[in-house]
């Protein structure tokens, strides 16, 4: 059974800004682009870092850690295990750090405007 939770107004989330947003015990990241709100669970697929709102271009949200990329409307891993904390890394490392993982995606949840509020469907 789905569960709405109430996030806030469309004017909390500004256009082209990310923001960290609680829901029910779940850090989740919200971004508001091209008149559409996108949700994604506040955890890297890799190791489970916070990915927080500092690396989030238009839909891509990128781990501050590692650089893993993901876009944000679908959840789907577009880069895994670029580098660390920014700097590139050759091929042989970016599969040393992944650490056999294979690329995961993000969890996303669905963002619901009712009435000029938001909601994210859990």
């Amino acid at each position: 059974m789905s569960n709405k939770i109430f996030i806030g107004s469309p004017a909390d989330f500004p256009a082209g800004k990310a923001k960290v947003v609680n829901a029910n015990g779940t850090s989740i990241v919200v971004n508001h682009v091209d008149d559409k709100f996108y949700a994604v669970e506040n955890r890297c697929a890799h190791l489970g870092f916070p990915l927080g709102t500092n690396r989030v271009e238009g839909t891509e949200i990128a781990c501050p850690v590692h650089g893993s990329r993901y876009d944000m409307r679908t959840g789907e891993n577009l880069d895994w295990v670029v580098g660390i904390a920014g700097s590139k890394l050759p091929d042989w490392s970016r599969k040393l750090l992944a650490m056999g993982r294979k690329p995961a995606p993000l969890k996303t949840f669905p963002v619901l405007s009712e009435n000029g509020q938001l909601f994210i469907e859990m």
